[in-house]
């Protein structure tokens, strides 16, 4: 039975040195790519001076059709945290299509675009920085990111500003390195295991976890998948033994 791991945090042993080994056992395998990890923003160069290690809270990133809610660091490499790690599959899909990934973020996911609009409109304060501030309860680094994007003229115009806080773009150019990913998705091809991760070319050699070819979705579901497929295969081999 292996459980060999990923390919990445080669200081923990994780290295994917095996895949070589099952490779030339005529199994079909995938390379490892990096997957729930911090993915590469160019960003603005005094932006990121001043906003480096800042979180970004209580937003939803959209990549493609799929919505992630929770938060996401700015870092001097781009973003990372659980708003932004389970949209690795698609982010890869189109870095792969097109070199670059097109990400929104929206930073107020419980408004309405109609809400944000009326909020700005309707606002007592003059200055639009006071209205995103007291009004829309946006922290100073989603106002900067604003200011730093739009144009002055985009950024007083209520209506173009409430569109931008809705569905703010960023353009992805990369991912971290694999050996800096929390997860790494490649290994050993799904279709090479039965139902009970029995290898379809070498019988009674079974292959479970994160050595398998899965895109796992990280914050503890990855270790409690793997020991799930401990737990399930142990199960089979009672039973037949």
């Amino acid at each position: 039975m292996f459980s060999l791991g990923g390919g990445s945090w080669k200081i923990t042993g994780s290295d994917g040195a095996w895949l070589k080994t099952f490779e030339e056992k005529g199994i079909k395998t995938i390379p490892f790519k990096a997957s729930n990890c911090a993915f590469k923003i160019d960003w603005n160069s005094k932006f990121i001076e001043d906003n480096e290690g800042i979180p970004l809270k209580n937003i939803t990133i959209s990549c493609a059709n799929k919505k992630q809610k929770g938060e996401a660091v700015i870092t001097r490499f781009g973003l990372e945290g659980n708003a932004i790690y389970g949209l690795s599959p698609q982010i890869r899909a189109q870095l792969k299509l097109h070199n670059k990934a097109l990400i929104y973020i929206d930073f107020k996911p419980t408004f309405t675009l109609e809400n944000v609009a009326s909020k700005i409109k309707n606002s007592n304060f003059k200055n639009t920085t006071q209205i995103l501030k007291k009004e829309l309860k946006l922290s100073p680094s989603q106002i900067t990111l604003l200011k730093t994007y739009l144009s002055k003229d985009s950024y007083l115009n209520a209506e173009i500003i409430s569109k931008y806080i809705k569905k703010f773009p960023l353009e992805v150019n990369d991912l971290s390195i694999l050996d800096e990913a929390i997860s790494t998705v490649g290994g050993i091809d799904i279709n090479a295991v039965d139902t009970n991760f029995q290898l379809h070319k070498i019988p009674n050699q079974f292959c479970l976890g994160e050595m398998l070819n899965w895109d796992a979705p990280t914050g503890g579901y990855l270790l409690q998948a793997c020991a799930s497929n401990g737990v399930f295969l142990a199960k089979y081999l009672n039973k037949i033994d």
